[in-house]
């Protein structure tokens, strides 16, 4: 990976490995901040499909409904 992968993608990696490790509220919604400056929007939208269709339906559903709507379970967030 190290020899081939693009530089903003071993950005990309290495913020998910410290982003996964921290595991808290904060570090994900620096991830969230950071990789928008990393990765392209088509990189996020396959990153985003990718992680959404590795959850069940209810909980791909109550994921994308807090992400774009801010609301969880039905009320606001």
């Amino acid at each position: 990976m190290s020899r081939f992968a693009k530089p903003a993608h071993k950005r990309a990696s290495q913020l998910l490995g410290y982003t996964l490790t921290l595991g808290d509220f904060d570090a994900w919604i620096g991830f969230a901040f950071l990789i928008r400056i990393i990765l392209s929007p088509a990189e996020r939208a396959a990153l985003a499909y990718a992680a959404l269709r590795s959850l069940d339906d209810d909980d791909a559903m109550a994921t994308a409904e807090t992400a774009i709507f801010d609301v969880e379970h039905g009320r606001a967030a």
